[in-house]
């Protein structure tokens, strides 16, 4: 009897463990779709309670595998409210409803703000948030990769003038292709985005087609609107941010070494042969280096010591990129910002400084910037409004004599068997023209100066007409004031070529100097001023009528721009010790 309950016992065991493992997993398949019956595709579909999920294809249909004791799935995708639904035998249909947060987000216009729900032409836009954590110091390269339809593409790397050329939807006008930039609802505002801080930015729009159409004739290659940040109520808020960066050329050319180039030198006279004494040319200077009739320029032991490195003084081997560059260039970004106010006042005050070096070594490259901003918000009345900005920020750049055009292509010729320094640290020879890259990347030769001032204020009066409500009136005000100075020094520099014989010593060889650059030190001064004033009016009516809403805007802008600049050079100074113009 027991051997018989046990049996029955094994056997009820197994069968209820096989119904159990037979019904643990079943599928879950379904459709997802929007009001108007569009599928959505990258939905993501996730059981409740477990990490089971998977995401919808093109034609918003999934399929996932789920446990026999999961009742609910959990459908989200940007754009859309996150629903929860049970889980159903068969297909699912599931419908999903547009965001009411995103619907409700208020988006940067032409002359206004309008929500997403209700702009009909096409509005990309960024969070200032979103840019801060891009490590460049050039807010035209944050841009790049953010925005739909916008390309920012960099042609240069040197400080200073490593800005974007920014393009909205490809190019669409001749010779100029710059989108109209306006800051604040200032179009046009001299020293455009690149040198914003990107600490200070609340938001950038970018309005394309129709969307730009309000900015008439020069919005033809569409719109940069960029908002910049407000002060909140509350307590004085006080922040601080740091950014170290440091960045290098994406790509550096692997050049031949003297070893190989010297090699190549003498493969020249074989090549000048027919193929067919190739082979014997080549047999006959291994054995006493001459071949082609005449002696090798370059010996087998020649070619040993430039690769040995054994005798540097005789036998150079440079790398001339290696010479010139460094391997890291930092950069720098700090940013303090106290914000806070009242209910009728508020206020944002923002100091930023930021320092970026140049790829070379011992580099006279270099720019450095120092700007500050103040944003005011007062409510004056129940129907008034104030709002204010004053910015001031200078510019200041550094270069050799010297374009980086000119360095780079010097890097390039440089012959690997001579000197870009001597071995007591003396500099080498020149490439041509007095150009010895080690050198003319430095202050050697001088220096190029470029400093730039701005200092920038708008205002913004806005007021609604007592007794007809939506209708407002808005007047704005701004004043541009750069100052630019520029200041180019140059002076002779000296090179070092090997001359005969050997120095007292009978080791070193004898070294003879000689003057590049300049015959005589020069110098040229330059200064520019420009004043731009803006003057506008804007009045605006809105009626909602139930789910309808209408807005009438008319309004008009006066600008002027208005500017001087000097220039004045000297040459033939009887000293490089002094370098002014009176002397």
């Amino acid at each position: 009897m027991k051997k018989t309950m046990s049996k029955i016992s094994l056997l009820l065991s197994f069968v209820l463990l096989t119904s159990f493992a037979w019904s643990q997993n079943k599928t879950v398949t379904g459709k997802i779709v929007d009001k108007t019956g569009n599928p959505i595709s990258k939905a993501t579909i996730l059981v409740k309670g477990t990490n089971v999920g998977t995401s919808s294809d093109e034609m918003g249909s999934f399929s996932l595998s789920a446990t026999a004791g999961s009742k609910i799935l959990v459908i989200s995708s940007v754009g859309f409210e996150t629903i929860e639904m049970p889980i159903a035998s068969g297909l699912m249909s599931i419908s999903m409803e547009p965001s009411k947060s995103l619907m409700q987000e208020v988006v940067v216009v032409g002359y206004g703000v309008q929500k997403k729900a209700t702009i009909s032409g096409s509005v990309v836009s960024v969070k200032g948030t979103d840019l801060q954590k891009s490590p460049s110091v050039n807010l035209s390269n944050s841009i790049a990769g953010r925005l739909a339809g916008v390309v920012a593409v960099n042609r240069s790397g040197e400080p200073g003038y490593d800005g974007s050329s920014i393009r909205i939807r490809g190019a669409n006008t001749l010779n100029n292709n710059d989108a109209l930039i306006v800051i604040d609802g200032i179009p046009n505002r001299a020293g455009g985005l690149d040198r914003l801080n990107p600490a200070d930015i609340e938001t950038i729009s970018v309005l394309k087609d129709a969307s730009a159409a309000i900015y008439g004739a020069r919005a033809a290659n569409g719109v940069i609107l960029i908002t910049t940040k407000k002060g909140k109520s509350g307590k004085p808020e006080l922040g601080y941010s740091f950014n170290q960066g440091y960045s290098q050329p994406t790509v550096i050319p692997k050049l031949a070494n003297a070893a190989q180039y010297v090699n190549m030198l003498n493969d020249l006279d074989i090549y000048q042969l027919p193929a067919s004494e190739w082979a014997a040319a080549t047999a006959a200077y291994k054995s006493s280096g001459i071949y082609n009739g005449r002696k090798a320029p370059f010996s087998p032991t020649d070619i040993q010591k430039y690769s040995d490195g054994s005798d540097p003084w005789l036998y150079p081997n440079t790398d001339w990129y290696a010479a010139t560059l460094k391997n890291w260039s930092p950069q720098s970004l700090h940013n303090v910002q106290l914000s806070g106010g009242s209910e009728n006042i508020r206020y944002l005050t923002s100091i930023g400084y930021n320092n970026q070096d140049a790829y070379y070594k011992n580099s006279a490259t270099g720019y450095s910037q120092y700007d500050i901003r103040v944003n005011l918000d007062a409510k004056i009345s129940k129907n008034i409004n104030l709002t204010m900005g004053m910015v001031g920020r200078e510019e200041s750049r550094r270069f050799p004599t010297k374009s980086a055009g000119t360095i780079f292509r010097m890097q390039m010729r440089g012959k690997p068997h001579q000197p870009a320094y001597w071995p007591d640290g003396r500099p080498g020879p020149d490439i041509e023209n007095g150009e010895n890259p080690v050198v003319i990347t430095t202050d050697a030769g001088g220096y190029d100066r470029d400093k730039q001032s701005y200092f920038q204020t708008n205002g913004q009066l806005d007021i609604k007409i007592p007794y007809i409500e939506g209708l407002k009136f808005s007047g704005t005000a701004a004043i541009d004031k750069r100052f630019r100075s520029t200041k180019r020094w140059e002076i002779p520099w000296t090179l070092y070529e090997r001359g005969v014989g050997f120095e007292a010593n009978g080791t070193t060889p004898l070294l003879v100097a000689s003057k590049r650059g300049p015959s005589e030190p020069r110098l040229t001064l330059g200064n520019e001023t420009q004043l731009n004033i803006l003057l506008g009016g804007i009045m605006t009516y809105e009626k909602k009528f139930k789910d309808h809403s209408l807005l009438v805007l008319a309004g008009t802008n006066k600008e002027t721009i208005d500017g001087d600049n000097f220039n004045a050079y000297r040459r033939f100074f009887i000293s490089t010790a002094l370098d002014q113009m009176f002397a």
